[in-house]
């Protein structure tokens, strides 16, 4: 059985974007291999994408809630993936807005320190790819850490 790593001692994290898909799945377990390996942390990102509602304030703030809820459901499936079968440190963060503004903002804000992304490659899908095509296209220039790529079908 795996040792709890003390999270006093954690000064380092892998951060994770969840997006519930079969890439992120991959990314996730690679990302906790990595810092079992290296005495890491983990942080899961769960964005919410900010909606422009045009409805009543009662329909917007209900959606919202909706939202959260979902994204707290998820978050604690994983985080207890984790704990159950790495038993690592894991911080999780719900963050509403523009994905890639968000992500950026959580990469290079100072605390928790980030060592690295992870993201998740769609191998079939290129329409998946989105969020990775922009880290390593126009908005590279923003980032101040490596980014590690799990393909989705990794051996």
């Amino acid at each position: 059985m795996p040792k709890k790593i003390n999270s006093n001692k954690l000064k380092e994290y892998l951060l994770v974007y969840v997006d519930e898909s079969d890439e992120f799945l991959e990314a996730m377990k690679y990302a906790c291999e990595l810092a079992k390996t290296e005495s890491l942390g983990i942080i899961l990102l769960y964005i919410i994408q900010d909606e422009n509602f045009r409805h009543w304030k009662g329909v917007e703030n209900i959606m919202r809630e909706e939202q959260k809820n979902e994204a707290k459901e998820v978050l604690e499936k994983y985080i207890t993936y984790i704990n159950n079968n790495y038993k690592l440190h894991v911080k999780s963060y719900i963050k509403t807005g523009e994905k890639l503004d968000v992500l950026i903002k959580a990469l290079n804000g100072k605390r928790p320190k980030v060592k690295n992304l992870v993201l998740g490659l769609a191998m079939d899908k290129i329409e998946n790819n989105k969020v990775i095509s922009s880290l390593t296209g126009i908005l590279r220039k923003k980032l101040t850490l490596p980014i590690i790529i799990v393909p989705g079908k990794i051996k």
